[in-house]
């Protein structure tokens, strides 16, 4: 069985006292304590803009 979800993050990590901010994905973690393993990650290339965000999709499999 597939699954297959995309996350939308941002790049801005570095907090202002220049501490690395760590974030976690709860669906993503939900599948993979559920016993799904990540098969591929695909990065969502989009034009040049001002955004910092950016989305990664996760190809799923159990």
């Amino acid at each position: 069985m597939q699954k297959v979800i995309t996350i939308t993050s941002h790049t801005n990590i570095i907090d202002d006292g220049n501490k690395f901010i760590e974030n976690e994905y709860p669906k993503l973690n939900e599948y993979l304590e559920d016993g799904y393993i990540i098969r591929n990650t695909i990065p969502i290339i989009k034009p040049a803009d001002a955004s910092y965000m950016y989305s990664i999709t996760f190809i799923l499999e159990k």
